[in-house]
């Protein structure tokens, strides 16, 4: 699927969840169907909120290249997590495609202005803040964009008023996805 560099980088990574125990990574099948979405939708402009030691920048980047380039915006406050993250991402060959963003995802997304609106985002930081994300990356979001919010079966008691948020919302379809962690996988639409 991914080229050997890529590859192997990805494997690297996967193993530290035996190694370290704040490596709170989607799982492989997660990250795997979150790279198809990007290609699937053919995704240039890419949000990630949670970055941890880069497991799923390493996909969503990837996938992004393979459909024609493009630039992914990753952020975490842990300054030990960025710096990995950033290495990760470089010895895949993936950093001119990346920025990693250190700091508080909220004040980096009120900061930030995108060279294109966000076609893709993929929450996945402090459940409780889930609303302050959307309302930061809302601003961002090109007229049609996929969003992704991790842990709504791990954590679907945190989420619930959220997902309830997400499904009332009338520029989007949403839905419950149950691989990996489970996600809500939302759709907005002009």
């Amino acid at each position: 699927m991914f080229t050997p560099r890529v590859q192997a980088v990805i494997d690297k990574v996967d193993h530290l969840r035996h190694e370290v125990d704040d490596h709170w990574q989607i799982p492989r099948d997660e990250a795997e169907l979150l790279a198809q979405l990007v290609r699937i939708g053919r995704c240039e402009s890419i949000c990630e909120i949670g970055t941890s030691y880069g497991f799923s920048s390493l996909h969503l980047t990837a996938a992004m290249i393979e459909v024609g380039g493009g630039h992914l915006h990753t952020m975490d406050i842990d300054p030990r997590k960025v710096h990995a993250a950033t290495a990760h991402l470089a010895e895949a060959g993936l950093a001119d495609h990346v920025t990693v963003h250190k700091g508080d995802a909220r004040d980096v997304l009120t900061a930030l202005d995108p060279d294109r609106p966000f076609d893709f985002v993929f929450i996945d930081a402090v459940k409780e803040q889930s609303f302050d994300y959307l309302h930061a990356v809302r601003p961002h979001l090109a007229d049609r964009a996929i969003l992704v919010t991790d842990n709504t079966t791990t954590h679907a008691e945190a989420l619930s008023e959220f997902v309830a948020h997400l499904r009332g919302m009338h520029d989007v379809c949403s839905s419950h996805v149950p691989v990996g962690n489970g996600f809500e996988l939302t759709y907005k639409f002009a």
